[in-house]
């Protein structure tokens, strides 16, 4: 359920509930209180595409010695770290 406490909707994976209680429903949106993804699959899905695009370009300009990039390659070493991904640790035994 939503913070804002509406039962058909759901939190967005990059926003979490924290944000929503300021009208931002979805990520992919670009407004308050607009929602694009029809449901927390989708969301899912898109947001795991996002996550892999950003750390992409992230680690192509780190590649290029930009320090503020080499910085965030460093900080985000997945792109399961980025956007309210769920990757905070790496799998046991790496």
């Amino acid at each position: 359920m939503s913070a804002a406490g509406d039962a058909a909707a759901w939190d967005c994976e990059a926003y979490g509930p924290e944000i929503a209680g300021i009208g931002a429903v979805c990520f992919r949106a670009g407004e308050l209180g607009k929602r694009v993804c029809a449901g927390p699959g989708e969301c899912h899905i898109a947001m795991t595409a996002e996550r892999q695009r950003v750390y992409a370009r992230i680690s192509e300009l780190a590649a290029e010695g930009r320090p503020d990039f080499e910085y965030l390659a460093e900080t985000f070493g997945r792109p399961g770290q980025l956007l309210g991904g769920e990757d905070d640790e790496p799998p046991a035994g790496q």
